[in-house]
């Protein structure tokens, strides 16, 4: 059995409904599709299917908003629009509001999408190509879309840009067997890691609970340790965003080891685990309860 789907982006699809209801007439030789076709040797599971495909449209979206030419392409998503027997072809277009200004400024973003497609998964297969910024979403995204061939030993999974009809391919794009998506989607889970934890090392984590584990004194630039259980349950090094929050700290009246601190603080990794807090900001001073 095999799958197949067709893609379109709404700025095509707007051009053909405008001729249709002013001219009475559409090309549908003119408009370019990506077809998504899909071999599986097993049945689909609906999870898989709906990931893959939510997936697909919320990648393009994105690639839409960073790309397109117009507000209104800028928009642009796909949805259902076709399917056939068989093979199962389904078209994903989307139907916007005939009152709209039509989408004339780029007619390609459809070949766009499907090269950029390529482009990053042959960075992640063949290290080919420069590295892509991509939010940790895209890369979700880029995973997910992988979900069907991943899970068929023997399935696979074709990705094209075609004009008209299945007879004229023009764009291969992508194909995915079994090994080749497992061996993408390891690739992606590891650089997903990577982004979250660069973006995880700006992000102020806010009136954070804090106690001492481990106390060097106040000229010592190491070997002070404190736990956050809201964060991580194991004691990390301290850093201070300033000597007077360093001495507000470690040099209290009161043994600070008996003192739980609220805190605002930022993670630091070192070889993508959470090695320090460091502390931005003393917000107040509570005793520990006997």
């Amino acid at each position: 059995m095999a799958l197949e789907f067709e893609i379109t982006d709404n700025s095509c699809m707007f051009e053909m409904l405008l001729k249709r209801k002013i001219m009475g007439q559409c090309n549908d030789n003119s408009q370019l599709a990506l077809r998504i076709h899909i071999k599986n040797s097993e049945p689909i599971q609906v999870s898989d299917f709906t990931a893959s495909m939510n997936a697909i449209g919320s990648y393009f979206s994105s690639f839409a908003q960073k790309n397109g030419m117009s507000k209104e392409l800028s928009n642009a998503k796909l949805c259902v629009s076709k399917i056939t027997e068989g093979s199962i072809d389904i078209h994903l277009v989307e139907l916007v509001s005939l009152s709209m200004i039509p989408f004339v400024e780029n007619f390609n973003l459809i070949m766009e999408f499907a090269k950029n497609l390529k482009n990053v998964y042959d960075y992640f297969t063949s290290s080919s190509g420069e590295k892509p910024e991509l939010t940790a979403k895209e890369l979700q995204d880029l995973h997910d879309i992988l979900s069907i061939p991943s899970k068929d030993q023997c399935g696979q999974m074709d990705i094209q840009v075609i004009k008209g009809d299945v007879n004229n391919v023009v764009y291969t794009g992508c194909t995915f067997n079994y090994i080749e998506s497992n061996g993408t989607q390891n690739l992606i889970d590891k650089e997903i890691e990577i982004v979250k934890s660069v973006s995880e090392q700006d992000e102020i984590h806010t009136n954070q609970l804090m106690t001492m584990y481990q106390i060097r004194g106040i000229n010592s630039n190491s070997g002070n340790k404190g736990i956050i259980e809201a964060l991580n349950k194991k004691a990390l090094n301290l850093l201070f965003e300033s000597d007077g929050i360093k001495d507000q700290i470690i040099n209290s009246k009161n043994n600070p080891l008996k003192k739980v601190f609220a805190v605002d603080v930022v993670i630091q990794n070192m070889n993508n685990k959470p090695f320090a807090y460091k502390i931005v900001k003393l917000l107040d001073v509570f005793d520990i309860e006997d």
